[in-house]
């Protein structure tokens, strides 16, 4: 399948889109851009169909967060026709209310259709590489 010639606008809105998501500390905020029918499985074993349980899960986490900074490390950006996708290598820098310093490394990928209301996540998959030993390093052909 060929990829169509990306507009900047298209671009920018998506990237756009994530760096929103990336910036957000509520479920309000993080599913703004949400399609009613998005599929979601988070970085915990959580999965939701549909808007509401994601809105749900991000205020429970981020309940426990005295702050949160995401770094996108690496971001990839691509399109064809109405479906655009963006897939980043992440990394949190975490403070709890209980004080507590993390730092998670983690790879998304959101996915987006443009329809009537404008560009819309249809799907987000969001992981952290089993044992932890990743360094984020993307290898290439």
């Amino acid at each position: 399948m060929e990829m169509t010639q990306m507009s900047s606008q298209d671009r920018e809105a998506i990237v756009s889109i994530v760096n929103e998501m990336a910036e957000s500390m509520t479920g309000e905020h993080s599913t703004r851009h949400w399609a009613p029918d998005v599929l979601w499985f988070d970085i915990p074993p959580f999965a939701s169909k549909g808007v509401q349980p994601a809105k749900e899960m991000f205020d429970k986490v981020f309940g426990g967060f005295e702050s949160i900074n995401v770094e996108i490390l690496e971001m990839d950006v691509m399109l064809n026709g109405n479906m655009g996708v963006v897939c980043t290598v992440q990394r949190s820098n975490i403070v709890t209310k209980s004080g507590d310093n993390k730092q998670v490394l983690a790879r998304q990928t959101d996915c987006f259709e443009k329809r009537d209301n404008g560009w819309q996540l249809i799907h987000q998959h969001a992981s952290v590489p089993a044992g932890a030993a990743w360094d984020g390093t993307i290898t290439t052909a």
